[in-house]
């Protein structure tokens, strides 16, 4: 039976939704609008990339490919954030291409005399305390395990802001984090110096409230 009233309710619901949703996108910079609460990486928009200078002529680029986070915090109390991460050092891609036995290289480097992620299949940071600074930035301090070994690292963060994806209700954060490690002493120094031991990394992470 034709109902009107029904189709004239879902016409206006249906003309009235843009304007009602916020769009998707950066609403604030200000840490202290991201709400509180628990966060879990968007797994699809998150890299962590590495750079080591290769015997003076270029500073090698790879990437790992399976990397997961978490965080919560309390803008009341952003000193007390807790983050953790978990990279999967067997994931580790330096986008050489593959030969008749799949990627080789990659392969080389997640083996024996480097990451040897048979025997240490997980690399986690954890922090310890976050600093915030001026501005959108801020210093996460944590222990980082790599190869089975565990030292303290500092974590250059900027927050990049929070808003929503696309989908309605939804709260969508990221940041960018940078730091440099010596590799020696995390137990991985084949050929040092020729391959530089410094390895800097480039974090880039956005985040969904739970």
């Amino acid at each position: 039976m034709f109902r009107p009233y029904a189709y004239a309710a879902l016409a206006a619901t249906l003309f009235a939704a843009p304007a009602a949703l916020a769009a998707p996108g950066v609403t604030s910079t200000k840490p202290a609008d991201l709400p509180a609460g628990h966060y879990v990486l968007d797994k699809t928009h998150a890299s962590v990339v590495g750079k080591i200078k290769h015997m003076g002529f270029s500073n090698y680029q790879f990437r790992f490919t399976k990397v997961d986070a978490e965080f919560t915090y309390d803008p009341k109390a952003p000193q007390d954030a807790k983050i953790k991460v978990t990279v999967d050092p067997a994931s580790i891609d330096t986008s050489t291409g593959a030969d008749a036995f799949g990627l080789k290289f990659n392969k080389e480097l997640a083996g024996d005399g480097w990451l040897e992620a048979n025997k240490f299949p997980t690399s986690t940071f954890v922090s310890t305390k976050v600093e915030p600074g001026p501005g959108q930035t801020g210093k996460v301090y944590g222990d980082f395990t790599l190869h089975g070994v565990t030292k303290p690292i500092v974590l250059d963060v900027t927050f990049n802001g929070v808003g929503s994806s696309f989908a309605p209700g939804s709260v969508k954060t990221g940041f960018s984090a940078t730091t440099t490690i010596k590799r020696s002493d995390f137990g991985v120094s084949k050929y040092v110096p020729l391959v530089a031991d410094d390895v800097a990394l480039s974090i880039e992470v956005e985040f969904d409230k739970k």
